[in-house]
């Protein structure tokens, strides 16, 4: 799987190589299909220099190219990320994003989820919630999963970070990813942005990034 980071100045940061050692970097959008032949892959847009048009602009090009697109910020706001979201883009995060924190990005998108910040996320459920009548939950699903995994998922559905949940419950951050993973298959969503959704009674849709 590549990794393609589209940023100006054409140089990896040092915490994106660490995220990923073998990534390669591009100053625009056009270079993105002549940087790697892999079949697969994630571009990382890095809109710290843009404008605002032509931050859609390069963000509409690399969604063409047909890779999970990962937009980066060094100001992360609620309107921005639902717009870049709307256009196509599957992750919004901050620029200076840790690595352990961009990998997780990596894999959620690689896996056709969806990625935002928590505090974005805690309020994107909220407008949901505001916009779509919530149905019943499925209480199916919901009495499959663990006395743990109901926690781990109600902390989730209040748009905790695998850090914050792992204080909370007090367990290793591995153990809560490992029970993030046994509950996405449970639960039949694909991220966390969907499991505090379904967690919130509100309707999956598989359109949803």
């Amino acid at each position: 799987m590549e990794h393609i980071f589209v940023t100006v100045s054409a140089r990896l940061r040092d915490r994106w190589t660490r995220a990923f050692p073998q990534a390669l970097a591009v100053a625009d959008t056009a270079a993105i299909p002549h940087a790697s032949e892999s079949p697969s892959g994630v571009v990382w847009l890095d809109t710290s220099s843009m404008g605002g048009d032509e931050v859609m602009n390069s963000l509409t090009e690399a969604v063409a190219f047909g890779w999970p697109v990962v937009a980066m910020t060094p100001t992360p706001e609620e309107a921005q990320a639902f717009k870049m979201l709307n256009a196509g883009a599957v992750g919004y995060c901050h620029v200076k994003a840790v690595p352990e924190q961009l990998r997780e990005i990596g894999i959620v998108v690689q896996h056709g989820g969806v990625w935002m910040p928590p505090d974005l996320m805690q309020r994107f459920i909220k407008l949901s919630t505001r916009i779509a009548p919530p149905p019943p939950v499925n209480t199916r699903e919901l009495n499959e999963l663990t006395s743990r995994e109901l926690m781990v998922a109600e902390q989730v559905a209040h748009g905790a970070s695998n850090r914050e949940i792992a204080t909370n419950l007090e367990i290793s951050e591995r153990t809560v990813k490992a029970h993030l993973s046994v509950i996405f298959d449970k639960m039949g969503v694909r991220d966390r942005v969907q499991l505090a959704l379904a967690m919130n009674s509100v309707p999956i849709y598989t359109s949803v990034n």
